[in-house]
């Protein structure tokens, strides 16, 4: 059985669609389920087969957060360094050339931002401060969707901070040049281009001039 509040809910959801509707004498059906008591209500619902979840606000999945998406990977970045409880990558929209963030791992608020964050928002401070050459840099937290962040935004002379729409050669070549060794390391062991097979080598070694030695 439908409760009161249930009721009220679900009457108000409905005539909200049916007048964003093209639905016709739609004000003579606002009317109507208006008039509808809880049972029959109900009856209606069942009629035109319209499930109560649907209007079940609690199981309404809230979307998810961005940054979360981007340290599951769901969303591509340029990331440049990372640790057990952190990540760094690129600001898309930077403010200045070289902007970048830092990310706990962990979906955490402001005040619970771990210090190892912390750490590494100074190490890439620092690694930005000697590539990039800006006359300072500028590092805040803040926070998106409920997700602590660390901006680290470098400052250059006469150059004022804008947003902008960064392309995506330019974040591959700050990519390059900002990222840690250990993610440069990384990606060394494991080449995207396949090693040379063993018939390769063998035939690249038969090319190779012979040595002669002579026994005096």
């Amino acid at each position: 059985m439908i409760s009161k509040e249930q009721s009220e809910n679900i009457k108000k959801s409905l005539m909200e669609q049916i007048e964003k509707s093209n639905q016709p004498d739609k004000e003579k059906i606002i009317e109507y389920i208006k008039s509808l008591d809880e049972p029959n209500l109900e009856q209606f619902l069942k009629q035109n087969k319209i499930e109560l979840s649907e209007f079940d606000s609690e199981k309404k999945s809230e979307p998810e957060c961005i940054f979360c998406s981007i340290i599951n990977e769901k969303i591509p970045s340029y990331k440049i360094a990372e640790t057990k409880k952190a990540i760094t990558i690129l600001e898309i929209n930077p403010l200045s050339k070289g902007h970048s963030l830092v990310l706990p791992s962990e979906h955490l608020a402001i005040e619970k931002m771990p210090k190892s964050a912390l750490s590494l928002a100074q190490k890439l401070a620092k690694r930005i401060k000697k590539k990039l050459k800006p006359e300072d840099i500028k590092i805040e937290t803040s926070s998106l969707m409920g997700h602590a962040m660390i901006n680290i935004v470098p400052l250059y002379k006469d150059i004022s901070t804008k947003k902008i729409k960064e392309t995506e050669e330019n974040l591959k070549k700050l990519q390059l040049k900002l990222e840690s060794k250990t993610r440069a390391q990384r990606k060394k062991q494991n080449p995207e281009k396949p090693g040379k097979t063993e018939e390769e080598l063998k035939k690249e070694l038969s090319n190779l001039p012979k040595i002669s030695f002579r026994i005096p």
